[in-house]
């Protein structure tokens, strides 16, 4: 995966990461600032261009503090230390996810059951943050992610009965596990384009989350992204 050095939106300052967190602020230099590792990124007058560019943040250590989030959104201008706007955003990442199995018995429904407490045998109690398609038709098999609320949510009961705030009801296959994405090195990739010169990074941290070492990088090469949702 190739990337230019000129192309960096957070990464070390002088070889060190500082950890992402609640005191992150957006820079507002093209030079990797101190503190934090972010920096304003010169496109050039055209911007991208039209075919855009990939934008790439590398997580790569488990972050700490329970119900705690990260939004990470990229910015573009047409001034360096002024002007930005809200370009694109990535998906809210948690700090503590559950990966469960599962067979609908009744349907879910994204209306009714995302952001909804998911019971397990009247113990676990995470909060449904994502779910396969496949839940919305009763015998579907599919993945429902979780956010782990206190260290007690952990799913490990094969065919306990998972029970939705909302309307969805399941049968639970197999034990819940982490995601290998948790525990480190969670990538996300999501293309852009803009006509704009400047862009760069503002992100939100819950107070006392802990992110750790991130890098966010942009290149003109073009990479897929499997959904993990999907069986």
């Amino acid at each position: 995966m190739p990337f230019d050095a000129n192309l960096v939106l957070r990464g070390p300052y002088l070889g060190t990461y500082a950890d992402l967190v609640t005191a992150d602020t957006a820079a507002t230099t093209t030079t990797a600032e101190s503190g934090t590792g972010n920096a304003v990124v010169d496109l050039g007058e055209k911007g991208t261009g039209a075919l855009g560019m990939d934008c790439v943040v590398i997580m790569h250590d488990q972050a700490t503090g329970y119900t705690k989030t990260c939004t990470i959104v990229i910015q573009d201008s047409d001034h360096y230390d002024a002007g930005f706007h809200a370009l694109l955003t990535f998906p809210i990442v948690y700090v503590a996810m559950y990966e469960i199995v599962a067979t609908a018995t009744v349907a879910f429904d994204g209306s009714s059951d995302l952001d909804q407490t998911l019971t397990a045998g009247g113990a676990s109690d995470g909060t449904t943050r994502a779910f396969s398609r496949k839940l919305l038709t009763i015998g579907g098999v599919g993945k429902i992610f979780v956010e782990d609320q206190d260290g007690g949510d952990i799913y490990d009961t094969e065919n306990d009965s998972l029970t939705s705030g909302g309307n969805g009801r399941a049968t639970q296959v197999g034990i819940g596990r982490i995601p290998n994405w948790v525990t480190g090195g969670l990538t996300m990739v999501r293309r852009f384009s803009t006509s704009r010169r400047y862009i760069r990074c503002s992100i939100t941290v819950d107070s006392t989350g802990n992110f750790g070492d991130v890098d966010i990088l942009v290149t003109g090469s073009q990479h897929n992204f499997v959904d993990n949702l999907y069986l």
